[in-house]
């Protein structure tokens, strides 16, 4: 018998109420007021939202998880050999985001410097994972609660101290709130990408769209109005930055160290199950120190100070390979042990564009590499005769 849809809110809820979520919503009070605030957060919730439930229909509906589905438009040799190690790259990214605020507040509540507390953090989790996915499922509801907690926690100091920022109203216009809403796309993308891989034993279709709604869209809506409460308070939407403008409590460095480690578990589970999909040769325990340190270096780097730069880049890396997949599952294809060469070459020109979109400056980045990534696999496969259809080749070596 298939679980139920409520056995299975636990991701969506975890994406839902990050406490990236709340970073998320201070980015996009950063630039957007009011009504544009709020119409930015629809409009990038709702496209988050069709993406994660169209990919994650698709594994529901053929019983896979995001290898078999990316397995169709890509080919069997370019899941594991281009998209696993996309899907890595996200992961170390937001290990890097997530593990530099978590560890800064560890380093803070401990009294020791920021490096240190970003490296005994990593080592905890490492430790936590290490131990198995039963472990990594307790720590991630502690982490859960923890997030509620420093969320409204944050909130009521933001209320209490409450200044010239939290009177400023009526910012933004409509490129400002188009940019805000691809920021909360690529907040979800690597999600939504992954989708499948939590919707595979579903029993009905209808079942993702509930999980969507109720894990995903609903708590992120609440967790980017308070990020953008708290930005307006403090005028920083870094979350270890933001405790220190509210001269927050030391219990508050707790929360929000315990709060980013169900994240950071998470990057760390996936990222070392797609670098062993991408290189069998590497054993369980190798994947995991592997992550742990590239994410901990981009960690000590200072890749959460340039979060919103990463969502940006997320929105046009991630989202075409869900569009490729849902063009080619609906057309009737069946998965070939070949290179999906139509699919890489669009999806590559819908990259490339995407991102001189946005270093243009254009709020258009997304919506311009989605549609030339879905108009390019249409022309090639057209140009070839066989739409949807590999190339007929085996060879592993093929670029």
């Amino acid at each position: 018998m298939r679980p139920g849809w409520v056995s299975r809110l636990g991701p969506w809820i975890g994406i839902g109420t990050s406490p990236a979520a709340l970073m998320l919503g201070g980015g996009l009070g950063q630039d957007l007021d009011g009504c544009w605030l709020a119409s930015s957060a629809a409009i990038g919730i709702v496209a988050l939202t069709l993406l994660a439930t169209a990919q994650g229909a698709l594994g529901q509906r053929r019983g896979t998880n995001i290898s078999g589905v990316l397995a169709g438009p890509l080919g069997r040799l370019g899941a594991r050999h281009v998209a696993s190690w996309v899907i890595v790259a996200m992961m170390l990214g937001w290990f890097g985001v997530n593990a530099g605020v978590g560890g800064t507040a560890l380093g803070r509540l401990l009294g020791a410097s920021d490096a240190a507390g970003i490296a005994l953090f990593a080592l905890i989790v490492l430790a936590v994972v290490w131990r198995g996915l039963g472990t990594l499922s307790w720590v991630a509801l502690a982490a859960g609660l923890a997030t509620v907690g420093i969320g409204a926690y944050g909130v009521i100091l933001a209320l209490r101290d409450t200044g010239a920022r939290a009177a400023e109203t009526g910012g933004g216009d409509l490129p400002a709130a188009l940019a805000g809403a691809t920021l909360v796309v690529g907040y979800g993308a690597a999600f939504a990408l992954r989708s499948p891989d939590f919707t595979l034993d579903l029993a009905r279709g209808r079942h993702v769209l509930w999980c969507a709604v109720a894990g995903l869209s609903a708590p992120l809506l609440i967790f980017v109005a308070a990020g953008a409460a708290l930005q307006r308070a403090t005028g920083t939407w870094n979350l270890a930055e933001v405790l220190v403008e509210l001269d927050a409590a030391r219990v508050a460095q707790l929360f929000l160290a315990v709060g980013f480690t169900g994240s950071v578990m998470t990057n760390l589970h996936s990222g070392a199950a797609a670098l062993i999909d991408g290189s069998p040769t590497n054993s369980r325990a190798a994947a995991l120190v592997l992550i742990g340190a590239g994410g901990s270096a981009l960690a000590l780097a200072g890749l959460a100070d340039r979060m919103l730069g990463y969502l940006e880049l997320m929105a046009v890396l991630a989202p075409g390979l869900v569009v490729l997949s849902v063009l080619y599952w609906t057309s009737g294809s069946v998965t070939r042990d070949k290179w999906g060469i139509p699919a890489l070459m669009a999806w590559a020109l819908g990259f490339v564009a995407g991102v001189g979109l946005g270093l243009a400056g254009s709020p258009l980045a997304l919506p311009g590499a989605l549609a030339l990534t879905g108009g390019a696999y249409f022309t090639i496969t057209a140009v070839l005769g066989r739409r949807g259809q590999p190339w007929e080749t085996n060879d592993e070596h093929c670029p």
